[in-house]
């Protein structure tokens, strides 16, 4: 990372949870803001979850059901109730738990700077009588401990619990929460905070001088332990004893820590790339590409909507969950495209373990045994939140969702092991669901019931029909790579092959993919998914028929559009050609769209005149934030410069006419192929390409004067140049000059 001195600046009060300063090392986050003499921080951890749901685990209606009578869907019968007179009880993410720092006066001011390069923070405050206090905070990128060393001594200092009084936290008195309980032992301070139904959490604290060293842990109790006394536990004890005995060990070799906190940051920031000409752009991407190593591990879980950062006074929006459409897909694109593919494992292997529950789902919602279902809203396990059979739970589709994603894991690391053991049998199943609820039309063809786009609703209802482009696409995706990967773990995969051939063929129109076979886009709206055979699945890119549809999105406008929706664009853009298009959505995305701390703002609260005149447009207040949008911004970088669509890689179809010189390091593309790219003076002067394995693949370029030579040698002019490309070569093409 060349520019490692980058920063994020907050150089004024952040008095609301999505505008302070932020860290995370994948399993915890700790997130800043200021109440009246306080810095207050939230510590979050990836195993707070209420995982419980009071409702009965079986829907009121079968999909068959729907089918055939489709007001069951639409006026809400198929919705499980709890009897009014208990708490309703539903799966949740969690919120954080509080470290509070006091000090002597009311906080006036503040300046913070965040070293994306480091993972760390210099902070200095000035309070209403004049003092100074200056600050230093991070949060462990190996072990679960936050950090505050302060300059004053002139502070109390306090770790909480939940208020289960305050914000909107009384839902989880209802729940019959009880109060988190103090306790010290020495010099450690503990909070312990029970949740769930067999949960504890214990947050623990050391002070030594200026120095605030924080743990965090969170574990569910042991089966032979009695849940009505939490504090007494095994598992309490337990807890303690961890944090107490990492913290111990965290002062005495703090500095051999910390030499591998920053190692580990080198290493993930010398992976990757890009320098581009736009200080705006060049910074969202160190600050998207900082947010993914914050949230991710191997190990930990895959990253939810808030990720490690939810709020310690609220519960988080939309449950804080994993989203199965876009907003799971759009976390892991950038990972895939910058040499980071390891840090998609965590949810390959997730969605792995959340099979049994997932194949429970398909058969209790289709009667189809050994098939998987996704909640569009999902918890651990593959457990659906806000109720488990809700509306939005029982939707056709997710699965194909979070399947392209498995798919693009092994298209990427190549990684024969993974294949066998979770992508092949994830994605078998998923197909198995859509084999066995396809019909057989009059036209010969398999067709897919009562499937939708999302989010499109007509007259106040969510539009459902037959074979929209995002299944069908999908599908014949997923069965194209499953005979190939048959093949590769030397299976039998005529089945994919039969299936594909009686399989709807994926329609087009005038206007290019149409959301429906009978259905065009009618109005503005932000998913796009109809636009899936361009991105992410690739299947048809800088063609008419991409062209077409792009512009049919386009001359709908933008009013109902969400905030992902504009760097989203700026990926069809770029697998368009559309160099400039791709830079104005990304640039629009930055200045109206993010809060001062660049975490995302829904609806168009600050008035910039971009979507139509609303709060929000996604249900939640316009200080809530979710993560995937920016995601999207690192990821249509990688695209402007390098992608690919089936055997043909595109280099530098996404640059705008403005950009005299820029470059990128080792994107990856599918293959597992590294691609560096320099271009001076609005052409381009050099490419390499790290080869992953042997592979026979075509280039196109879009910013070309004169030959190309390739390993030295003079090649003839084409629109495409054939390579054979040898695992662990490294291939050049460069400019041939007279």
């Amino acid at each position: 990372m060349e520019k490692g001195n980058k920063k994020l600046v907050i150089d004024q009060l952040p008095q609301r949870f999505n505008e302070g300063l932020f860290w995370g090392n994948g399993f915890i986050g700790g997130f800043l803001y200021v109440v009246g003499n306080s810095l207050r921080f939230s510590v979050d951890n990836i195993h707070l979850w209420e995982t419980r749901d009071t409702t009965e685990d079986m829907p009121a209606a079968k999909f068959q059901d729907f089918v055939k009578n489709p007001e069951l869907f639409h006026d809400g019968t198929f919705t499980r109730q709890t009897d009014l007179q208990e708490p309703r009880i539903w799966r949740t993410h969690l919120p954080g738990l509080s470290l509070n720092i006091a000090l002597e006066d009311e906080i006036i001011d503040f300046y913070g700077e965040l070293d994306f390069a480091t993972g760390s923070s210099d902070i200095q405050v000035t309070l209403k009588n004049g003092k100074k206090v200056n600050c230093s905070v991070y949060v462990d990128s190996n072990v679960n401990i936050l950090k505050v060393q302060l300059d004053t001594t002139q502070s109390n200092i306090e770790i909480k619990g939940w208020d289960t009084q305050g914000g909107n936290l009384p839902q989880l008195a209802r729940w019959n929460y009880p109060k988190y309980k103090e306790e010290k032992e020495g010099q450690v301070s503990h909070v312990l905070q029970p949740f769930s139904e067999r949960g504890l959490s214990v947050i623990s604290l050391i002070k030594k001088s200026k120095q605030v060293y924080i743990a965090l842990d969170a574990n569910t109790l042991g089966d032979e332990e009695d849940v009505n006394s939490p504090f007494s536990s095994d598992t309490r004890q337990e807890l303690i004893d961890t944090n107490t005995a990492l913290l111990n060990s965290y002062i005495e070799r703090e500095v051999v820590f910390k030499e591998a906190h920053d190692a580990s940051w080198r290493h993930f920031w010398n992976r990757f790339d890009i320098n581009i000409p736009n200080d705006r752009l060049q910074q969202a991407f160190y600050q998207e590409m900082y947010k993914i190593y914050a949230n991710e591990r191997k190990g930990s879980w895959p990253v939810t909507l808030q990720g490690v950062w939810n709020n310690d006074t609220r519960m988080p929006a939309w449950y804080g969950d994993w989203h199965n459409d876009l907003n799971v897909q759009a976390c892991y694109w950038p990972a895939y495209k910058t040499n980071n593919i390891e840090l998609a494992e965590a949810y390959i292997d997730y969605y792995t373990r959340a099979i049994p529950r997932l194949t429970e789902r398909a058969y209790k919602l289709f009667g189809i045994a050994d098939a998987i279902h996704c909640p569009v809203m999902m918890g651990p396990d593959g457990y659906g939140v806000g109720g488990e059979w809700c509306s939005w739970n029982v939707l056709l589709g997710p699965e194909l969702f979070v399947a392209t994603d498995f798919c693009w894991y092994y298209e990427f690391s190549r990684n024969l092991v993974k294949l066998e053991c979770s992508i092949y049998p994830f994605v078998e199943k998923v197909i198995h669901l859509y084999q066995g609820i396809a019909y057989l039309g009059e036209d010969g063809y398999y067709h897919i019931p009562f499937t939708n786009s999302p989010e499109v609703f007509q007259q106040g209802s969510m539009l459902i029909k037959d074979d929209a482009t995002v299944v069908i696409a999908t599908l014949h995706y997923l069965l194209d790579h499953m005979e190939h990967y048959a093949k590769l773990l030397g299976k039998d995969g005529d089945k994919f092959v039969e299936f594909k051939k009686q399989l709807t063929p994926l329609k087009t129109t005038e206007k290019g993919y149409p959301l429906f076979p009978d259905e065009e886009v009618f109005e503005s709206h932000r998913h796009f998914c109809q636009l899936f055979p361009i991105f992410p699945l690739g299947i048809d890119t800088h063609s008419e028929i991409a062209e077409k549809s792009l512009n049919a999105v386009v001359d709908m406008g933008f009013l109902e559009y969400a905030s992902w929706s504009f760097p989203y664009l700026a990926i069809f853009a770029s697998r368009c050609g559309r160099g400039n298009m791709a830079r104005t959505m990304l640039e629009v995305y930055c200045m109206a769209f993010r809060a001062k701390n660049t975490f995302v703002v829904n609806g168009d609260p600050n008035q910039n005149g971009i979507l139509k005149i609303a709060d929000t447009n996604a249900g939640e207040s316009s200080d809530a934030f979710t993560l995937e949008a920016g995601f999207m911004v690192a990821a249509a970088l990688s695209e402007m410069f390098v992608h690919r669509s089936k055997d043909t890689v595109y280099i530098a179809f996404g640059i705008p006419d403005d950009w005299n010189s820029c470059s990128c390091s080792n994107m990856t593309i599918e293959g597992g192929h590294k691609i560096s790219v320099i271009i001076e003076k609005y052409i381009i002067k050099s490419v390499t390409v790290q080869a992953n394995c042997n592979e026979t693949i075509q280039f196109s370029f879009a910013k070309l004067t004169g030959e190309l030579i390739l390993d030295g040698h003079r090649l003839p002019t084409g629109e495409k140049y054939t390579v054979s490309l040898m695992e662990g070569k490294t291939t050049s093409f460069g400019v041939y000059h007279e």
